[in-house]
């Protein structure tokens, strides 16, 4: 039996390599409530703080975790029981006024095409502007499409969203176990290292998970109350996809906004025109104001690359690629230079 290693650290990492086989396949066993288990991690980071906070002042972790439950049951169901009806009632007048404002598009767009006739642009001009119109209506329509399924898709996930929260109450109990027995799985002399790649990495996710939650949160509210003041239809809805849209950096305050100022034009030209400085000034209080003072620059990617992402998450998943590209650019990034400086030291 001379060829058996006696190296107890081979035995080690075989043992690990082998259980991360094992989870790695059973998390394709229970693909299923992956969902589930996504939704249950962005609900423990959320409400962490909060517990720990209860719990320093002399509760017991379960009891913390309840109350803080229990809080959060009583606004989110304030909020349904308040803001279902107002939902429901524009839905109902969207699906009454949907036939007026269909034949005022038609009236519109026949009137900029009979002015864009009677512009006189050359031929050629013209067939490169037509192009790149039809690719403006795609990208509207496949992105309209996506939002609408979106939505129709909620119905069907009610049973992952109701286990997002029993998930989420055993992470918030037994966080340290879990973080300790995944340290016991790292061979010792990579455990110091991982440990510190794992809190880099989970303050980047931390600072997304609740810093741009937050500012989207506000920012939608933000339009809400604004385009109720001016005496928008829809205001609320208006509002609630402005602040999805407010996820994607850059790009989502301009899609925020086009719904907004898309029946804006249906009424005046002078709404369009309060419309339009409301975000405005929406987007500069929320960019120099609000995100500052809640992110800072915790998620470290410069612009450019920031763009570049999310064209090509864009491009790769749609909508879905361009809410979460970023924090996954930002997560490679914090394992890439964390690999350059062990491989490299003193050059990344």
């Amino acid at each position: 039996m001379s060829w058996w290693p006696k190296n107890t650290n081979y035995y080690r990492l075989v043992l690990n390599l082998l259980l991360v086989v094992v989870a790695l396949y059973f998390i394709y066993l229970i693909r299923g409530i992956f969902l589930s288990l996504l939704l249950a991690v962005v609900l423990a980071y959320l409400l962490y703080p909060l517990v720990r906070m209860v719990e320093n002042r002399g509760m017991s972790r379960t009891s913390s975790i309840l109350l803080v439950y229990s809080a959060m049951f009583i606004i989110v169901a304030g909020l349904v029981l308040h803001g279902m009806p107002h939902i429901i009632a524009q839905l109902d007048m969207l699906a009454e006024v949907v036939p007026g404002y269909t034949v005022q598009v038609q009236e519109f767009t026949a009137s900029l095409q009979h002015e864009y006739a009677r512009a006189g642009i050359p031929d050629a001009v013209r067939r490169i502007i037509d192009q790149h119109i039809t690719w403006v209506e795609q990208v509207l329509t496949q992105m309209a499409e996506q939002v609408v399924q979106a939505i129709i898709g909620l119905a069907g996930y009610i049973f992952n969203l109701i286990l997002a929260p029993i998930f989420a109450y055993y992470l918030l109990k037994d966080v340290e176990m879990f973080t300790e027995r995944a340290a016991l799985l790292i061979p010792y002399q990579w455990r110091e290292d991982v440990q510190e790649l794992g809190s880099e990495v989970s303050r980047v996710v931390d600072s997304f998970i609740r810093g741009y939650l937050l500012v989207s949160v506000i920012t939608g509210v933000m339009t809400g109350f604004a385009l109720a003041f001016l005496h928008m239809d829809f205001a609320l809805m208006l509002g609630i996809f402005a602040g999805i849209t407010n996820l994607i950096p850059y790009f989502g305050p301009l899609i925020g906004a086009v719904p907004a100022v898309a029946l804006a034009m249906l009424v005046s030209k002078w709404l369009v025109i309060k419309v339009i400085i409301a975000f405005l000034v929406i987007q500069q209080l929320e960019s120099s104001i609000i995100s500052p003072k809640i992110l800072g620059d915790r998620v470290g990617l410069h612009p450019l690359l920031v763009i570049l992402v999310l064209l090509a998450g864009g491009q790769l998943f749609g909508l879905t690629g361009l809410i979460f590209s970023v924090p996954v650019a930002a997560v490679l990034r914090v394992v890439i230079i964390f690999a350059m400086n062990r491989l490299w030291p003193g050059n990344a």
